[in-house]
């Protein structure tokens, strides 16, 4: 418990210095969801459908393209079995075009489970490279983004979305997402289209608030990633 705070208290000073340095120009946003399950890449990680909240702050560095996001998870549901797959994950993301009708993005995420019960860097967190381009002048504003694990994961995961908002009034929408992930031996031993999850949400914008009911189907292909189809829901706050 000692080493815990102690690793903690490093964090947030290291985090003090490295924004009391950025420009001024930096913009925050927030966001905080409540899901019905954590399912990820097809994975279901708090089994015995446990919901979980999972609130994210990320800093953007004015026009520079480059963007740092903490994203948290942590169980709702049997806190004496799930307290110990809390999760703290940090990425570091830099977008670019290369023209009007094509995005690019390129980051790297440390992904980091630091109230494990015998937590070590070696088997408490994992690192992961990934680049996205995207379309966003094209219908559906298709993307594809390839991720690669380099620790426990150990392997790739390429996901393809698609998309569309309609506007329903001045302040609420109706958006349709969809996508297709591939997994390459990461975090289980097949290889093969993983998982489809199809989602509908409406964002409701309430002055600088946005409120975003929003409820998913994934289908999942590989037994090792998970036996079972999922539904489940989300409530999205963004500021």
């Amino acid at each position: 418990m000692k080493s815990m705070r102690v690793r903690a208290a490093a964090a947030a000073a290291f985090l003090g210095v490295f924004f009391s340095a950025v420009p001024l120009s930096a913009q925050w946003t927030f966001q905080a969801d409540t899901v019905s399950k954590y399912i990820w890449r097809g994975f279901d990680l708090y089994a015995d459908n446990n919901p979980a909240f999972q609130p994210s702050v990320t800093y953007t560095f004015g026009e520079s393209g480059f963007s740092l996001n903490l994203w948290t998870s942590f169980a709702l549901g049997e806190r004496s079995i799930y307290k110990y797959d809390d999760e703290i994950d940090l990425t570091l993301a830099y977008d670019f075009q290369l023209s009007e009708n094509f995005d690019l993005s390129v980051g790297f995420t440390h992904y980091g489970w630091y109230f494990d019960r015998e937590f070590s860097l070696k088997n408490s967190t994992s690192q992961e490279f990934f680049v996205a381009a995207g379309l966003p002048q094209v219908f559906l504003e298709p993307s594809l983004t390839i991720y690669y694990d380099v620790a426990m994961g150990s392997g790739l995961y390429a996901l393809l979305k698609g998309g569309h908002t309609i506007s329903l009034s001045e302040t609420i929408d109706l958006a349709f997402s969809a996508g297709l992930g591939y997994n390459s031996r990461q975090f289980t031993d097949e290889s093969g289209l993983s998982d489809l999850t199809i989602g509908l949400n409406l964002p409701i914008k309430l002055g600088e608030w946005t409120i975003a009911p929003m409820i998913n189907y994934t289908f999942v292909f590989l037994a090792s990633v998970n036996p079972d189809n999922e539904l489940w829901f989300c409530l999205t706050i963004v500021r």
